[in-house]
């Protein structure tokens, strides 16, 4: 069950940097309005009615994160187990 933990904690800690990477904390109204994330690059503006995508994107973002970091979990439980049985 430790393995499971670790495996949790990491997917955890990826969506999170991933999520804080990608929300959108500054931005202009300019035609169109355009945001900037935490290290200043642009991302989709949101967390307005008008503008919906930007922490859709971010949530997106680290739902992927997560996604990816169990999969390669997965995967690599599927090839130590075959290399056990050869």
């Amino acid at each position: 069950m430790k393995r499971y933990g670790s495996v949790a904690v990491a997917a955890a800690l990826a969506a999170v940097t991933v999520f804080a990477l990608l929300f959108p904390q500054a931005g202009n109204d300019s035609d169109p309005p355009e945001c900037f994330s935490y290290p200043g690059y642009v991302v989709p503006c949101g967390l307005g009615p008008e503008q919906e995508q930007g922490a859709g994107f971010a949530f997106a973002g680290a739902v992927l994160a997560a996604v990816l970091v169990l999969t390669g979990w997965a995967v690599g439980r599927v090839q130590a187990a075959r290399r056990d049985r050869a």
